[in-house]
């Protein structure tokens, strides 16, 4: 048996670099469209409301994803099991709806 190429090359070595992940929510927000406002009232809500599980909200560049991830699902069905505040409720019905659902 001839050897694969992994196997001739052998396994990579990479060096974790933290600078690279210092700032990734700011990357994903600089590079991610704006959410609806509705997004930022559920976001201010949640923490005056239940400040001890405002974490828990999918936050811009997240929700932003769902909505594309819902926009492409068949005849825009999602189902999401368990929810907190709403949020990524409303991001799956945003992309139901902007995928023709």
């Amino acid at each position: 048996r001839a050897p694969t190429l992994y196997e001739e090359a052998g396994p990579t070595q990479v060096e974790f670099d933290p600078a690279v992940f210092d700032d990734v929510q700011g990357y994903a927000a600089e590079h991610t469209s704006r959410a609806p406002t509705l997004y930022e009232a559920i976001e201010e809500n949640t923490l005056k409301f239940m400040p001890t599980g405002a974490h828990m909200v999918s936050g811009g560049a997240q929700g932003r994803l769902l909505a594309a991830l819902a926009s492409m699902t068949r005849n825009g069905r999602v189902l999401e099991i368990g929810t907190f505040t709403g949020m990524a409720t409303c991001c799956f019905a945003e992309g139901v709806e902007a995928g023709g659902g």
